[in-house]
């Protein structure tokens, strides 16, 4: 075998495919691991289906799409306020730099999480509105804010 042949073999042997499924537990905002679509173990752990229901009873095969959809379903929630005092509402504000601040709300500037759907960062978010320091019920974009 040449060695053009055999960097061929290594770097086939390598290489992943694009995973479409995983297991995860419904109703959890995390993925446990993707499938491997040549091997059907899971690409980080290489653990079989039998050995994931050992860790994590609960967890089902889905696809990945359908996992984001599930989350993003849960993501996109209606926004309520609920109020806090005014020292989280400073803390929030003091311990970092906002990333944005519309009228009397601000978006902590480190992201909570990401939309599921759109990648999108999301921030936890506070407000000063009719004397209340408040908070949201979930993290908001930067959309979402200059919206509210």
């Amino acid at each position: 075998m040449s060695i053009e042949e055999k960097i061929t073999q290594f770097l086939e042997a390598e290489s992943s495919p694009y995973p479409t499924e995983c297991y995860a537990v419904p109703g959890s905002d995390s993925i446990i691991d993707c499938i491997h679509p040549a091997t059907g173990l899971t690409i980080y752990c290489h653990e079989s289906a039998d050995q994931i229901q050992q860790r994590y009873p609960n967890a089902i095969r889905m696809t990945i799409d359908a996992f984001c959809e599930q989350k993003a379903a849960r993501q996109h929630t209606p926004i309520t306020w609920r109020e806090v005092t005014e020292a989280r509402y400073y803390e929030m504000f003091e311990v970092l730099p906002p990333i944005i601040i519309a009228g009397k709300g601000f978006l902590v500037s480190e992201p909570w999480d990401h939309d599921a759907q759109t990648g999108t960062p999301r921030y936890a978010a506070f407000r000063f509105k009719n004397g209340k320091h408040e908070t949201a019920s979930r993290p908001m974009t930067v959309t979402e804010l200059r919206q509210s």
